[in-house]
């Protein structure tokens, strides 16, 4: 491989494609982003699945194998984040919203987290009924009823979830310094989101009731949005914006609901606090699960600058609609890479270059991330990432493409607040220790702020 100085010259030349496609320059080429998922890993290396899931150390000799033979500019192996289900935190919670399968997958299943009759509830104090009721539920030994339990579960899984990610965090940034990687946005300046209507769609109703909650009670429905805005927005705040960082989003329901429900009831949250962000000058990027090509026309009214990748898409409506304004990506059937020769990937490849690449704002990706190592054999998959890098050339590289986030100029309005039971309030605070200085109120916040990240990131 490459000596130290070689790394830091492919290093300099990887953060500069990044540098210029998040200024909305074009890059004198695509820049490659594929990775290997977890289990992928585990499957090549011989490693039992419910092994690895509580030792996530026994996946490194295998990472850094796949780091030798497949081509990114961002490291392929993916560590510990904030949305990775790892079983052993999970399992402490006593969860019934994410449970380790047979298969050694941890799956979702359709549970209730807030009955019908507690709307009023959640509109009143969106996060007093978060944590008191469908935390409680979702995760068992976090019940009201038993403050030791609770206690101990916080605290334990708490130190598994840091431990999980500590067995890998510092192996993968020696691993993104051997190889050059691009090192990806700063700390602080990314997060992850969830739209209003998808939160409550996920673990307080359930799809199916929520499905029947929007025709019988719709105004409550949109209420319940409302009242989970503040949270929602302030989940996926970064601490310390930048340009390289970005809040994902995966958006998922509005496939499933009808034009009309899908513009009057789930959009209106969603796009404020799109609008809110880049007034922040914080990029967001969603990818829209399923087939959103009957919403393409609704997606060209979305705040530019964005991105915007696809599971499902037409190559071309995608790029004639929305490439002017926004920054597309996605899109590549990962199924292609298993049902499909070495070369006929080759060929497709460069199909979807050809559409979507000329005058930049395009962004290679797959469709869906591969389960299993059958998905993905692994030539095929090497191929896709150096046609990527090879074909995908600009001739008119430092030309601008899209147009620059808050280019709408979106006024800011005042970042949201929590307000209710458990909301924390400096000033009483200061009432009950009157000796504390107003140079720890920081500190405090901050504390408060941990907490309430916790507690949501058990649900999305």
């Amino acid at each position: 491989m490459a000596d130290t100085k070689d790394a830091q010259a492919l290093q300099e030349e990887r953060y500069q494609l990044y540098e210029d496609f998040f200024n909305y320059r074009v890059p004198k080429r695509l820049p490659v982003s594929v990775s290997v998922g977890q289990h992928i890993l585990a499957e090549r290396g011989g490693i039992d699945f419910f092994e690895f899931q509580f030792d996530y150390s026994k996946l490194l000799e295998e990472g850094a194998k796949i780091c030798e033979i497949l081509y990114s500019d961002t490291c392929p192996v993916g560590g510990i984040g904030d949305s990775t289900r790892t079983p052993v935190s999970f399992q402490l919670l006593n969860s019934q919203s994410f449970q380790m399968g047979s298969g050694g997958f941890v799956q979702h299943p359709e549970v209730i987290g807030m009955l019908a009759s507690e709307y009023d509830e959640l509109i009143e104090d969106a996060y007093k009924t978060i944590v008191e009721k469908v935390i409680a539920r979702q995760h068992k030994a976090l019940s009201m009823d038993n403050p030791v339990v609770r206690g101990n579960a916080i605290h334990q899984a708490i130190v598994a979830k840091q431990e999980d990610g500590a067995a890998l965090g510092p192996s993968l940034r020696a691993l993104v310094e051997k190889y050059g990687y691009y090192t990806g946005a700063p700390a602080g300046s990314s997060g992850f989101g969830t739209a209003p209507y998808d939160f409550l769609a996920d673990q307080l109703r359930s799809f199916s009731e929520v499905s029947l909650d929007i025709r019988r009670d719709r105004e409550k429905v949109k209420a319940a949005c409302e009242a989970l805005y503040p949270v929602m927005f302030l989940y996926g705040l970064p601490s310390k914006p930048h340009l390289h960082g970005q809040v994902g989003f995966p958006l998922h329901m509005p496939t499933y609901m009808r034009e009309k429900d899908f513009v009057e009831v789930w959009m209106p949250t969603y796009i404020r606090m799109v609008e809110q962000y880049v007034a922040r000058g914080i990029r967001t990027s969603a990818f829209h699960e399923h087939d959103w090509m009957r919403y393409v026309d609704i997606l060209q009214d979305f705040p530019v600058g964005t991105i915007m990748r696809f599971e499902y898409a037409d190559y071309q409506l995608v790029k004639d609609k929305l490439a002017k304004t926004h920054i597309i990506g996605g899109m590549y059937p990962i199924t292609n890479v298993k049902t499909k020769s070495k070369q006929e990937n080759i060929d497709e490849v460069k199909r979807l270059i050809d559409i979507c690449a000329p005058g930049g704002g395009y962004q290679f990706g797959f469709d869906k991330s591969a389960i299993r190592a059958s998905d993905i054999p692994m030539e095929s998959f090497i191929a896709v990432a150096e046609t990527v890098r090879d074909y995908g050339v600009y001739d008119n590289p430092g030309g601008t493409f899209a147009m620059p986030i808050n280019s709408e100029n979106f006024k800011l309005e005042e970042t949201p607040k929590i307000k209710g039971k458990y909301a924390f309030d400096w000033d009483e605070f200061q009432k009950t220790y009157p000796y504390t200085p107003d140079s720890a109120r920081e500190r405090f916040e901050r504390y408060d702020n941990m907490m309430f990240k916790y507690y949501i990131s058990l649900l999305v």
